[in-house]
């Protein structure tokens, strides 16, 4: 059991200790940014000697290099599924991910926790990544179904005269999340002096949704070679309800492949039921015998590949 509890406790140790280095990496930036301010205006001074600034930027080793590039892909990535999880959300699908394997492993295969400690750091690792991956395709997937109304009204307000950043600002005002968050937060950044485009390619980097980076497009070309815009974002809101249309059928065609999988899914545990109501002892010989411990396992082990590969063809058939 002491192997077990450390198995356990072993990603979260990990987790702490990798925030307590983020933390002091990003104070650290935050000391290099202060005094590159703070000698900014001295930096024609030849005669002055190594100042403090120099010292700070050789302190960085190849750990908080690479602390540095993990902590801004995590933010990327965090912000690709609208800040709504964070590295505690991460870490505990982590922990659950590594308890589950050796749980598993140990009592449905009997086998030492031990043995299984590399399958443990892997989906201790695994864990995190499916868990964020599946929150920023659900966050694409809301924006995706507003976005079209947030199109209209911006293409209603520029038809009656108003500017697009104008436009922009009435739909983060109206539109519900998380489109109308997405827009308020561009226009934010267009208030405090970044360029319009510059603001909306960034937002489109961020939440990876290739409608609104047509939109974007769209206003870029708008502005540099003029055009009627209320006529464009008409086309372009035609299109994407289109599209939007297209895959809503794809979704309704593949209803029945979804159907077939959670029968499948389920049918096995009905059956296992069936059979402890008819024949409990034989049943029962399943759990109690490793043997039979080992046969669920595999059939477990079977049903949840299964389930993943036709998961993967109805995702793929989808895009």
């Amino acid at each position: 059991m002491s192997n077990l509890g450390f198995l356990l406790l072993l990603p979260v140790l990990l987790g702490i200790i990798w925030l307590w280095v983020a933390r002091n990496e990003r104070r650290q930036q935050f000391v290099q940014q202060r005094l590159a301010n703070a000698t900014a205006d001295t930096s024609d001074r030849e005669s002055e000697p190594p100042s403090l600034i120099r010292k700070v930027r050789q302190t960085p080793t190849a750990l908080f290099q690479f602390t540095r590039d993990v902590v801004t892909w995590l933010d990327i990535e965090l912000e690709a599924a609208g800040k709504r999880i964070g590295v505690l959300h991460l870490l505990i699908a982590g922990l659950i991910s590594a308890v589950l394997v050796i749980v598993f492993a140990k009592f449905l295969f009997a086998a030492n926790p031990v043995w299984f400690m590399p399958l443990g750091l892997i989906a201790a690792a695994a864990g995190p990544v499916v868990f964020l991956h599946v929150k920023q395709s659900s966050y694409r997937k809301k924006f995706l179904d507003v976005f079209p109304d947030a199109l209209d009204l911006i293409r209603r307000a520029v038809k009656t005269g108003l500017p697009v950043n104008e436009a922009l600002a009435v739909a983060g005002r109206e539109i519900a999340d998380p489109v109308g968050s997405e827009l308020r937060r561009t226009m934010e950044q267009v208030q405090i002096g970044v360029q319009m485009h510059d603001a909306l390619e960034e937002t489109a980097d961020r939440i990876r949704v290739p409608d609104f980076r047509f939109l974007v497009v769209t206003l870029i070309l708008q502005q540099r070679t003029g055009g009627s815009l209320a006529e464009t974002l008409g086309n372009l809101s035609g299109v994407i309800r289109a599209r939007k249309a297209l895959r809503q059928k794809a979704r309704a065609l593949s209803a029945e492949a979804k159907a077939s999988a959670a029968v499948l899914a389920i049918l096995p545990f009905v059956v296992g039921g069936l059979l402890y109501v008819i024949n409990r002892d034989l049943a029962m010989s399943l759990i109690g015998d490793s043997r039979g411990r080992f046969m669920v396992g595999v059939a477990f082990l079977s049903l949840v590949t299964g389930l993943t590969t036709m998961a993967v063809i109805v995702r793929r058939a989808l895009r």
